[in-house]
């Protein structure tokens, strides 16, 4: 984005209001207070619990029709699952093509494609949320908080609690048109928090940026302060990436997903560790898994050539059926390589 969009987006969100223009008139949206919020978590109740909105389904119900329809079911879950890993999987080749820009090429095409699907598997889980009571009860929630928020030219309320289901809707009908095409992207966010004028006030004020206590702080004050937060953890960072890689959402997010895959495969190699009394000398270890997905989770804990020795395992136990130890391709190099070095030992004395 250019510099005036980001300068504008940056005040609008530290000052948690925002100026909306309708039929030629101003008006404001003032950041909604504590108890704005706890009273439209009561509407939320409210309409959730209301018998006049029986003909809305619940999201059990929801999720029964989807199978019915072959919209969504779990082997769809299990195939989004895997499409989320190949986008993790492929953001993280980026990361590892800092340097080659000509494979930046294919994997940014892929990355691409990837989240196109992942979009539209989003969209047919979520295609029957709108008969949902729970999607109203929010979409009333909503509503109700725009218009309690809404003031005029002369700082005066537009809507009240009394009036709200009453009154005129055409104002708010407009400004929540208004709030909706223009929210804040989340690539926006984060550049927004890399990028000034933003990144000097966190730099010298950090969250006294921000005027008010947290518990009040708007939706759009919370994300970019946790973007900014996480920026400034990872320019601390002892393993911090060179500064093309900030700049690139999809490369950072590879940067991101490889120090979490990191951190996981540490604390969950500690945790069979110490549950298996595993020595340190160990160099396989053999743990149950009682169903699919533990199994993969211990998988995970292999490293790469880990991963390559067990495939090659599979591989050779698929072509000669019942095998020996011995007699597996990884376990003969090693007994050679052995033996190699003991005869360079013998040597040396």
């Amino acid at each position: 984005m250019d510099e005036a969009r980001r300068n504008f987006l940056t005040y609008q969100v530290l000052s948690g209001q925002r100026y909306l223009n309708i039929e030629g008139n101003r008006y404001s949206l003032i950041n909604p207070s504590k108890n704005l919020r706890l009273l439209a978590e009561h509407v939320y109740q409210d309409i959730a619990h209301d018998l006049r909105f029986d003909n809305l389904i619940t999201e059990e119900k929801k999720k029964k029709l989807l199978i019915a329809l072959e919209i969504w079911g779990p082997r769809d879950d299990s195939s989004l699952k895997k499409l989320e890993r190949y986008l993790e999987d492929k953001k993280v080749s980026l990361f590892n093509a800092l340097y080659n820009s000509d494979k930046q090429k294919s994997l940014r095409t892929a990355i691409a494609n990837a989240k196109k699907a992942v979009e539209k598997c989003y969209a047919r889980r979520h295609s029957l949320d709108h008969m949902t009571i729970a999607n109203h009860a929010a979409s009333t929630k909503k509503r109700f908080i725009i218009a309690l928020c809404l003031r005029d030219r002369d700082n005066n309320p537009v809507y009240d609690e009394k009036t709200f289901l009453s009154a005129d809707s055409t104002i708010l009908e407009a400004a929540i048109n208004i709030v909706d095409r223009n929210s804040i992207t989340i690539a926006e966010f984060r550049e927004i928090a890399r990028e000034d004028p933003w990144r000097t006030m966190w730099s010298i004020g950090n969250t006294s940026c921000i005027d008010l206590p947290t518990s009040e702080w708007t939706d759009d004050q919370k994300v970019l302060v946790t973007f900014a937060k996480m920026y400034e953890g990872t320019y601390q960072s002892p393993e911090c990436p060179p500064d093309e890689v900030f700049e690139d959402d999809d490369m950072f997010d590879g940067w991101l997903i490889v120090q979490k895959r990191k951190r996981e495969t540490s604390q969950n190699t500690k945790h069979v560790d110490n549950m298996k009394g595993i020595s340190d000398k160990a160099q396989e270890v053999f743990v149950y898994a009682p169903n699919r997905e533990d199994a993969d989770t211990i998988y995970d804990l292999n490293d790469v050539q880990g991963r390559m020795k067990i495939k090659q395992r599979e591989q050779y136990i698929e072509q000669h059926g019942q095998v020996q130890a011995i007699d597996l391709p990884d376990t003969k190099l090693e007994v050679r390589q052995q033996a190699i070095q003991e005869y360079k030992d013998k040597l040396k004395k």
